[in-house]
């Protein structure tokens, strides 16, 4: 009696065997893209998208954890539109916590300058520190107004105050501003000194 069991197992399991085949041929004709079928593409890499013209659409990369939270930090502290299309710039210093390079955003009357950079300062000890590195390297011969080098202090109100920097040199005009009580730095050049100084008076990043 024990053999009719084993035989009735043995045609069962054929008999499963034989389906999952002509499943398998199924899917190898349907689904898993046999002959003559049209097989789903790849879907899209990380590097980017194709375009309509073939080529692969350029895409920003995502930023990283590690690289970025000073920069994002230093961004949030900008009002919405004072810049954009920002990058990250080595700071070349321990008491700058991230800077910027960026275009600035918001209309003025003057042109802007094709690029502002931002600096975000640890505290205001190191804000001052920088200040006087870059004083230190400026002769003050008169007045920022007049597109001279000088060494100024600016303000718009209690608490929108700082240092102004600007230095002349033949062909180009470069200024540098604090925010003191926010602990950010701002500098900006053009080969016109009138021109940049009629920005910098209507533009207001913070």
């Amino acid at each position: 009696m024990r053999g009719e069991p084993a035989r009735a197992r043995s045609t069962l399991l054929a008999g499963v065997a034989g389906v999952l085949l002509l499943f398998g041929g199924a899917c190898a004709l349907v689904a898993c893209g046999g002959s003559g079928s049209a097989r789903p593409g790849p879907g899209p890499s990380a590097s980017g998208s194709s375009s309509p013209g073939g080529r692969p659409a350029t895409r920003t990369p995502a930023p990283t954890s590690t690289a970025d939270t000073a920069a994002s930090r230093l961004l949030a502290q900008l009002r919405p539109f004072a810049v954009t299309d920002c990058r990250p710039q080595p700071s070349g210093d321990d008491g700058i916590t991230a800077a910027l390079t960026c275009v600035p955003g918001v209309s003025t009357a003057a042109p802007a300058p094709r690029a502002v950079s931002v600096f975000g300062y640890a505290d205001a000890a190191a804000l001052q520190a920088d200040v006087g590195r870059r004083s230190a390297a400026l002769t003050d011969v008169g007045d920022c107004a007049r597109g001279q080098t000088s060494i100024e202090r600016w303000a718009h109100s209690s608490r929108r105050r700082g240092t102004f920097l600007c230095s002349a040199t033949p062909g180009r005009f470069s200024v540098f501003w604090t925010v003191d009580d926010e602990h950010l730095g701002f500098a900006a050049e053009d080969s016109d000194a009138a021109r940049l100084l009629a920005w910098w008076r209507d533009y207001d990043p913070v």
